[in-house]
């Protein structure tokens, strides 16, 4: 080999050892970075005249595990449905109370038996008329419970209007920056350059969406990538979508006014959905978490009209004022009572206090076809309905924080795999390093080393 031929291969190799000296100090630097996949570099050694030259950078490539990616993405969505659940289901249970676990009553429970011991002490002292002023105070204690619970809706509602409204802000995000994404990378793998830092931040807007929808994801030989939700719908590629809710329907479009809810099957978007929804289908369902808002709000209903029902039909005429089929917020005391408590028949006391832990409600009173609400109770006294509903409301809280926990664990698991695989250990590249730098020095002398001899030539020449 000549000198010259000799000196460019020393050239050729310093390149390449800067190149991959670059790759491996950004691997170092990225080693904390969560959306970063290590780089390598890949190497192809040419040949002239049938001798081996130095070896040139073929292509600097990013580690990938696409299908585990692909797991990460499922397990994202699933923890993400089940975390916004049970955060649903904890609202609501906190909004009952039934998420105490001290062992007493809730404020509600205890708000029914005053009523029912104010009633005991009237029909034990039926001349004494703070007794009876105390019966209408229970009472309307009692109904302003209930009708807190029942004012509640408009405030949950909007919880879950909100969370939707912010999760497709970030899913048309996403998607633009996707699509923006895509096509640099294209243009950059046209030209020749590395694109597995763009390809990083593209599976980190990916990821954003994972948390909203469940994702599946299809790469041409391009470079652009099309994100599909699991059902087929497209949420991103060369062109951005945007898509929009509609709260009076609870559905979901697309740009196109289609509607696409029954793509969205997973994720915190499907959570709140299902949450929002009142057709008769979601109401039927067993699932506690589809229809969960209006099967919560059909309870109270159903509490408050036993409530007036059995007291009334015990008293003979109105103590509450309550129609079938009105909501629950418009449970209150009889307003002559509450100007003139006096007028309380305390004869009936005892009628009262009888019925309420004697008379046995059925499926139907607990559970209306008109209006279902996911219990399966029957055979209770008004404080056995009572009780139903905050275990109904404690239990599916419970299943889901469980739930939660367990869909949370296996995504760590995943997502710990896919690091192990694709991350950055950086004992390696410190070796690699280290190993570079001794290449460096190497070819340093050996550059040094020509120079010389070149220098030996020209002074024979001169």
């Amino acid at each position: 080999m000549s000198l010259t031929a000799a000196l460019n291969t020393a050239v050729t190799g310093l390149a390449t050892i800067q190149t991959q000296t670059s790759v491996v100090s950004a691997n170092i630097a990225n080693a904390q970075n969560a959306n970063y996949t290590r780089k390598t570099v890949q190497l192809t050694t040419p040949t002239a005249g049938g001798e081996p030259q130095a070896a040139l950078v073929a292509a600097v490539v990013r580690a990938a595990s696409p299908e585990l990616l692909q797991d990460f993405y499922a397990a994202t969505a699933d923890y993400n449905q089940l975390s916004t659940a049970a955060d649903r289901s904890r609202a609501l249970a906190e909004a009952l109370g039934a998420d105490d676990t001290s062992g007493g009553q809730t404020t509600l429970e205890s708000m029914m038996t005053n009523f029912e011991e104010a009633v005991k002490s009237l029909e034990a002292t039926p001349e004494d008329a703070s007794l009876k002023a105390l019966v209408v105070q229970r009472g309307q204690e009692l109904s302003a419970e209930i009708r807190r619970m029942a004012g509640l809706r408009s405030s949950l509602q909007t919880q879950a209007y909100d969370d939707i409204s912010t999760g497709l802000d970030t899913l048309n995000e996403a998607s633009k920056n996707i699509a923006k994404l895509n096509a640099q990378i294209v243009s950059q793998k046209a030209a020749g350059y590395p694109t597995g830092d763009l390809e990083d931040l593209r599976d980190a807007e990916v990821t954003k969406m994972a948390g909203l929808v469940g994702v599946r994801t299809v790469t041409s030989d391009t470079g652009v990538m099309t994100v599909y939700t699991e059902a087929g719908t497209q949420l991103a590629g060369s062109t951005a979508q945007n898509f929009s809710y509609n709260a009076t329907t609870n559905t979901i479009s697309n740009g196109n006014g289609d509607d696409v809810t029954a793509g969205f099957r997973s994720g915190s978007l499907r959570a709140n959905v299902d949450y929002l929804d009142t057709s008769a289908a979601a109401q039927a369902s067993s699932d506690g978490n589809v229809g969960t808002l209006e099967k919560f709000f059909n309870q109270l209903d159903s509490l408050a009209q036993n409530i007036a029902d059995v007291v009334n039909t015990a008293y003979g005429s109105n103590i509450f004022n309550y129609t079938a089929g009105d909501a629950a917020g418009t449970l209150e005391i009889d307003g002559s009572f509450v100007a003139d408590p006096t007028t309380l028949d305390a004869s009936l006391m005892g009628d009262i206090q009888q019925a309420m832990r004697n008379t046995t409600l059925t499926a139907a009173q607990v559970n209306p076809a008109g209006a279902p609400n996911g219990l399966s109770i029957s055979s209770v006294n008004i404080f056995g309905l009572a009780s139903g509903v905050m275990a109904y409301n404690a239990k599916q809280t419970s299943e889901n924080e469980a739930n939660r926990d367990t869909a949370e664990s296996l995504q760590a698991a995943i997502e710990q795999k896919f690091r192990n695989l694709t991350g950055v250990n950086v004992d390696d590249e410190l070796a690699q390093l280290t190993m570079l730098q001794n290449n460096y020095a190497a070819l340093a002398q050996i550059m040094n080393a020509i120079k010389e001899m070149f220098d030996q030539v020209i002074a024979i020449g001169s």
